[in-house]
């Protein structure tokens, strides 16, 4: 036995003899709280007491405190009032001391039993704080962790928003593409004269796409590049008007490889060949009429990596297109020779 729990035995042997004074002082001061009707709080009182009384005069104050830190712990788990425990073991303490006041003669048994009630009542209402504070700490972490799944629920509604607006973005760039393929079809399609052919078409991309600067070029005879060139108003390029000279930089490099070329940093291409200073990315498309490599299509955006593989797509198909088209002027052009 704890030398606590000896201390209490003795008070509670002093006690047991003024249990109706202890119980009905005890119930005076809870009943003028208020916040239970008199019969209840009776009974309630007499409970406590009665069961008080008993776990001490067997030595069970140990046990009797453990027993109550896993009820204070319970009952704070499901909801339980906090302030009416503390309020009744408050006002039993006081009634407890007050009736060991009258029952000890000897001082030195008051002091040592007082100080033995005020160390249980201490840690009566410890076992309720930390019954509380617990509870309050998983609460806390709880709710802790509600907000971490919220906060990635958000974040996967954020990446799955994010998504669809790339979808939609995507959607848009690929009708904006087929309405460009019907507008360069429609107006190129019934002119015969190569020149004006190739500026029609280079003005018709660059206005409906906006990119920096778009050429439409052919090689003659010789093998020398000639075409004709749209670009932004205001654009400040070295060569303006008619595309001339041999194949050079990236327009040169998709003659030789046959094959579209995308460059998405100019700045980090040995064969960029700097004509408009503006120019952040190119595409190039090969116009290859039977496998032979007869012209290009040359696309320059001020926006770094501005041209994705729907570009190239689109560009092939006008490729081809211009391939026809290019050959028919070429044809009629041979025929009025003749």
């Amino acid at each position: 036995m704890t030398p606590l729990a000896a201390g209490l035995q003795k008070v509670a042997e002093r006690l047991s003899p003024q249990r109706d004074d202890l119980v009905a002082a005890w119930t005076r001061v809870m009943a003028a709280a208020g916040t239970r009707a008199d019969v209840e709080v009776r009974s309630f009182c007499e409970h406590g007491v009665d069961a008080l009384l008993g776990r001490l005069s067997r030595g069970e104050a140990e046990e009797m405190l453990r027993e109550e830190a896993e009820e204070a712990l319970a009952a704070a788990g499901s909801g339980g009032s906090f302030q009416e425990p503390v309020r009744a073991l408050r006002a039993l303490e006081r009634c407890c001391a007050g009736a060991l006041a009258q029952a000890c003669a000897d001082p030195q048994e008051l002091s040592d039993g007082l100080a033995a009630l005020s160390e249980l009542g201490a840690r009566r209402l410890d076992g309720l704080f930390r019954a509380h504070e617990h509870e309050t700490a998983r609460r806390v972490a709880e709710a802790q962790d509600q907000a971490a799944r919220c906060n990635e629920k958000a974040a996967e509604l954020q990446r799955a928003n994010d998504g669809l607006r790339r979808q939609a973005a995507q959607s848009q760039h690929r009708a904006e593409q087929i309405a460009l393929l019907a507008n360069v079809i429609r107006r190129i399609a019934p002119l015969l004269d190569s020149d004006r052919l190739m500026q029609e078409a280079a003005d018709t991309i660059q206005a409906r796409m906006a990119y920096t600067y778009v050429a439409v070029v052919v090689l003659d005879n010789e093998g020398i590049l000639v075409g004709r060139w749209a670009g932004r108003r205001g654009l400040d390029r070295r060569s303006a008007g008619r595309t001339q000279g041999p194949a050079r930089g990236i327009i040169g490099r998709a003659l030789r490889k046959r094959a579209p070329q995308v460059v998405p940093d100019v700045t980090q291409d040995a064969d960029y060949l700097a004509d408009v200073d503006s120019t952040r990315s190119e595409m190039v498309i090969p116009i290859l009429e039977d496998g032979v490599v007869v012209g290009a299509l040359d696309f320059q955006s001020e926006d770094p990596a501005a041209f994705d593989l729907d570009d190239v797509a689109v560009g092939e198909t006008l490729a081809e297109f211009l391939v026809v088209a290019l050959r028919n002027a070429r044809l009629l052009s041979e025929a009025r020779s003749q």
